[in-house]
């Protein structure tokens, strides 16, 4: 046999063994995942600001309040940064009017302005 037809029969191999698992794989059901996330048990550091009720509302739609409560203490400015960035970066569906609240409270609860 000469290099051509090896060539030839190796790519017509190749070539059915690749639709042959592409039909496999095409032909194998589908099936949806059941995930269970444990409960939430963080809480945000209690405020009077209105934010607090916004962040809890909002912001826990998309992760976890642990993920707020393990970040080090920022100045309020990064606070606000963050959230316009979930926003407008990652699409979190915070109302227009409710972005400074939730800044102002995260700037306040977990900032490192001084007082």
């Amino acid at each position: 046999m000469n290099v051509s037809k090896f060539a030839n029969r190796m790519t017509r191999t190749a070539a059915l063994l690749g639709l042959a698992c592409t039909l496999g794989t095409a032909a194998a059901p589908a099936h949806a995942l059941d995930i269970k996330l444990p409960q939430e048990t963080s809480q945000l550091k209690a405020s009077t600001l209105a934010g607090h009720q916004s962040a809890s509302a909002w912001c826990v739609m998309c992760h976890s309040v642990d993920y707020i409560n393990s970040q080090p203490p920022m100045p309020a400015a990064f606070w606000s940064a963050e959230v316009t960035k979930m926003v407008r970066v990652y699409g979190a569906p915070i109302p227009e009017d409710q972005i400074r609240l939730i800044s102002e409270y995260l700037g306040a609860a977990y900032g490192n302005d001084p007082k």
